[in-house]
């Protein structure tokens, strides 16, 4: 008896051990700004930034670490080389906007001043810059303009209303330097430049009838653009410091905000996974509306999205099925969480991804059809031996289903590939950015699986890849038109598509699936914890009986 006893006691200790992930050994981490001002803790700042010195000042105590951007700074912190990441809160909240950043806020309990200004070259070709800058923003606070920019942004809009493109007659160039990659000041959107900052160099050129040249660099080096006459100002999200006032000059500041300091939450090194997520069976019990297998959804109304192959395998699978298209699955997605339908139709692998951010929503265990995915391109192209080269080339090194796996099996954010070659001449790919893990923006720039393997095929035949962005409804008009040179989005190969244009040969191959809200009483399952630990130890105790 005392044996059976002292094992059950191991077992127990075991499963409490598992359940709190051994966590005593690890480092505290702060709770607010001031705790964090001690020697054990280290802040990691962007080198450039104004935050750096008031950052030094205050939390003196703390080791200070330096990074040239915000996501270089962010990895730092997954990876546990810093403790918090110091940085402007409204960037922050618009980079890092949903659950996959494994970010958590503590408490700012020190006043940082977070001032964004207009930084400008004191040789600028344009007398008395300065002066103009400050003026004009003085006048577009005194008419309230910053403020409703600011509040137009912070919605998370893609484009401002308030602007229509206007031609100026000035033979003077503005020239501005910008990092787009802090939104909401200024990253990319669509393959364009947007955010407050390109709102405000639309103000500039139409108060100061002037025209304005967007030079796009690394954030990093946007202060030597100014030293070396090669841009006349950066806006750019930028801050004042004190150690560059002898090199440049500073506006008054157009934007005033708040210093946030992130940590890591700490479950966040959990790989998220479908294992919460209930089996859908036709033997599982059901209330009348909930939804279990596909039969449920005869009369249903299901989210498709316009020009995939999905429609037609629902007509196929679901009787009566009362189809509703949106232009993009984010559309699609939030349609099914505010209930205006009962079931989205999407591949596998975007599924997994949509459910990382919806613990709410299951995949049905009955599938649809599986398809293969190819490279588009216009007809009798004479890229399509060279492409399937490559593409058997990668699968036979395993390299495609690498990129694949480090887009759905990561436990912390990912890098897109990026081009660090100079190619013969350039492909055009057109794609379509809403359609994660396979190809989404994050961060300003076009990341996933399909980016990945485009840049991988434009190094092998020495091809500088240039993206366009577009639905991916008109993406086969593109290679028709010839505006696009190939397409890659997810796009199945079907009978009716090789008509009018060609494939490359397989790259990848998905299953169709269905999503839907995860049923009541699936949900009260998976909440049943006391439950599984009971079953646990009774199991145990079978053994000695």
């Amino acid at each position: 008896m005392k044996k059976r006893f002292a094992l059950l006691f191991v077992v127990f200790s075991a499963v409490i051990a598992i359940c709190t992930g051994c966590k005593g050994q690890n480092k505290e981490q702060p709770t607010s700004v001031s705790k964090a001002n001690a020697p054990q803790y280290t802040i990691g700042v962007e080198e450039s930034s104004g935050i750096r010195e008031s950052v030094e000042k205050s939390l003196s105590k703390a080791q200070i670490k330096l990074y040239p951007d915000l996501i270089t700074a962010y990895f730092a912190l997954q990876v546990g080389d810093i403790d918090a990441l110091a940085y402007n809160e409204i960037i922050l909240n618009h980079t890092f906007n949903d659950s996959t950043s494994g970010l958590t806020y503590i408490d700012n309990d020190i006043d940082f001043p977070a001032e964004i200004v207009i930084g400008m070259n004191k040789r600028s070709s344009i007398p008395n810059l300065k002066g103009i800058i400050n003026n004009l923003i003085d006048s577009l606070n005194a008419v309230g303009t910053l403020t409703e920019l600011n509040e137009h942004w912070n919605k998370k809009q893609k484009k401002n209303p308030f602007f229509s493109p206007k031609e100026h007659e000035s033979e003077q160039f503005l020239r501005i330097a910008t990092s787009a990659d802090v939104p909401p000041f200024s990253f990319m959107s669509e393959n364009q430049i947007v955010g407050i900052d390109m709102d405000l160099v639309k103000l500039i050129e139409d108060k100061l009838n002037i025209k304005t040249s967007i030079i796009k660099t690394d954030r990093n080096k946007l202060v030597a653009k100014l030293k070396n006459n090669e841009a006349d100002i950066i806006i750019s999200a930028f801050t004042k410091t004190e150690r560059l006032q002898d090199d440049i000059d500073f506006s008054k500041p157009y934007y005033i905000g708040k210093v946030a300091f992130a940590i890591r939450q700490r479950d966040f090194i959990k790989e998220a996974t479908l294992s919460k997520v209930p089996k859908m069976t036709y033997l599982e019990p059901k209330k009348p509306d909930e939804i279990y297998k596909l039969a449920d959804l005869s009369g249903k109304f299901i989210g498709v999205q316009t020009g995939t192959t999905l429609d037609e395998q629902v007509q196929q699978f679901i009787k009566f099925p009362r189809i509703q298209y949106f232009t993009n699955i984010p559309e699609m997605t939030r349609a099914l969480e505010q209930r205006n339908l009962n079931a989205i139709a999407v591949d596998l692998s975007v599924a997994e991804s949509i459910l990382k951010h919806h613990s709410d929503f299951s995949i049905l265990k009955d599938r649809l059809n599986k398809d293969e995915f190819g490279i588009a391109m216009i007809k009798n192209s004479p890229l399509k031996t060279s492409i399937d080269s490559c593409i058997r080339v990668l699968q036979k090194r395993g390299e495609i289903q690498r990129i694949k796996d480090k887009w759905s099996k990561s436990k912390s954010a990912v890098r897109a590939m990026q081009q660090d070659w100079i190619g013969s001449d350039t492909l055009v790919v057109g794609t379509e950015a809403l359609y994660a893990p396979y190809e989404f923006y994050q961060w300003g720039e076009l990341s996933g699986i399909d980016i990945d393997i485009m840049y991988t095929i434009g190094k092998m035949l020495n091809k500088n890849i240039k993206f366009a962005d577009m639905n991916f409804d008109v993406l086969i008009h593109s290679l028709e038109n010839k505006e696009t040179d190939l397409c890659i989005a997810a796009i199945s190969i079907t009978e009716e598509r090789s008509q009018s244009i060609d494939f490359s040969i397989p790259y990848d191959k998905n299953e169709s699936v269905i999503v839907v809200h995860t049923p009541q009483d699936a949900l009260e399952k998976i909440g049943d914890s006391t439950g599984i630990l009971s079953r646990i130890f009774q199991k145990i105790q079978d053994l000695f009986d």
